[in-house]
């Protein structure tokens, strides 16, 4: 049997957890988007609307971890590492997320399975969860019990900028129970939505929603909306047709590629997806007022490496097997002066629109406002300066995550 959530402590892990899973369902969406030939078809537009709003339902758990005093992690061990097992998840078959070009069957093996609405009367699940629903509910009871002094976090923090919308939803503030409560209402019904019913019903009784928040009322610009299993069992059942599908590679990894231009591409996809991790860690402490929301996380993702996806699906893997290549959404950060070079370099080779600025771009947004250069490369965790002049350090860069400084025989100016 597993235990409920016992105290703020293990209310701070399972938010984590959420942040990981929600973080998890997004580069397989996004992987499966791509590989539909018509970006405008139906059923293209209909995942790109899922994968938005796995966007904001990873940035609402976010907010819901650091609104109780937790620091949202996405680098590192919280990065999914394709294929991989649903993370916490427990079903009665196993269910291992990949990096796949759409298809039916990936479709109702995969998403819809992700996707599925709790039977009516299932239990809690703190772990082991059969639904994510019940994994969310084991979250709500927590809350309940804990109360509202568990929201000890600076809501300064949290982050309500940034998502560009595309789908439905808000991303806001949470301060309190009551918003905590409505963000996991909104990240439960616009996934699984009910059992029986198609709409994803978040558009409350306004006499009922706490006056402090603002959502919209249904789905993008208030529209009805589909919740993802309904919008995905109608690509299962025919009502929404795939169309043509380019053949792109299953799970595709730098490593496995051989040495040469086509594995570069693919390394700067991955150290752009990286640096983007990065900057998101560093986002959630810091809150709307970091200037890396619009310098360098929003531009990254959609400026970046969306052009590099773009670009390695053009191109055959060099195996014959007739498969293209795809982009592996791995961990795998690139000193920043490399990745620059690199992009650079490889915007001469290959149509990155406008990969080449957005990277230059996000790398001195990221890197500029030291006083002095340090080569930034993940593995280093502490930089030595001895014996320094007087350094003059913007708290956005020092807490970036790359680094902690220490100065030998030297005062720092903070």
């Amino acid at each position: 049997m597993i235990e409920p959530i016992a105290d703020v402590e293990d209310l701070r892990r399972h938010l984590q957890w959420a942040v990981e899973v929600e973080h998890s369902t997004i580069p397989p969406y996004e992987y499966a988007m791509w590989s539909v030939v018509d970006p405008d078809s139906a059923a293209a537009t209909s995942i790109k609307y899922v994968v938005r709003e796995e966007m904001l339902h990873a940035a609402l758990a976010a907010n819901l971890l650091t609104a109780v005093g937790g620091k949202p992690r996405f680098t590192d061990d919280a990065v999914p590492r394709y294929p991989e097992p649903m993370r916490h998840h427990d079903p009665k078959l196993p269910l291992v997320l990949h990096l796949a070009p759409a298809s039916v069957d990936l479709v109702r093996q995969v998403f819809l399975r992700i996707e599925q609405p709790e039977e009516p009367g299932a239990r809690p699940e703190a772990d082991h969860y059969e639904t994510l629903a019940q994994f969310y509910e084991a979250i709500v009871g927590a809350l309940a019990r804990l109360g509202d002094e568990v929201f000890t976090g600076d809501p300064r923090a949290q982050v309500t900028k940034g998502y560009a919308g595309h789908g439905g939803g808000t991303l806001f503030a949470v301060t309190d129970l009551d918003s905590a409560l409505l963000a996991i209402e909104v990240i439960v019904e616009q996934g699984e939505g009910t059992h029986t019913s198609a709409p994803a019903p978040v558009g409350f009784d306004s006499t009922t929603r706490p006056t402090h928040l603002k959502l919209e009322p249904f789905g993008f610009q208030g529209a009805p909306e589909r919740a993802h299993y309904w919008r995905f069992l109608d690509i299962v059942e025919g009502r929404t047709p795939l169309g043509a599908v380019h053949p792109m590679r299953l799970d595709p990894s730098s490593d496995d590629l051989p040495d040469g231009e086509l594995r570069e591409l693919s390394r700067l996809f991955d150290a752009c997806y990286s640096l983007q991790m990065n900057v998101m860690e560093r986002v959630w402490g810091v809150g709307d007022e970091s200037p890396l929301i619009d310098s360098a996380m929003v531009p990254l993702m959609n400026h970046a490496e969306k052009p590099i996806a773009l670009a390695l699906l053009r191109e055959a893997w060099p195996d014959g097997s007739g498969e293209v290549a795809g982009p592996p959404f791995a961990w795998d950060p690139m000193p920043l002066d490399d990745m620059r070079r690199l992009a650079r370099r490889l915007g001469t080779l290959f149509d990155l629109g406008p990969t080449v600025e957005t990277a230059w771009a996000a790398v001195d947004s990221v890197s500029g406002a030291f006083a002095f250069t340090l080569p930034i490369e993940a593995p280093v965790r502490t930089a030595y300066v001895a014996n320094p002049p007087t350094l003059t350090l913007t708290s956005d860069t020092l807490a970036l995550g790359l680094y902690t400084i220490q100065a030998r025989s030297a005062a720092l100016t903070l």
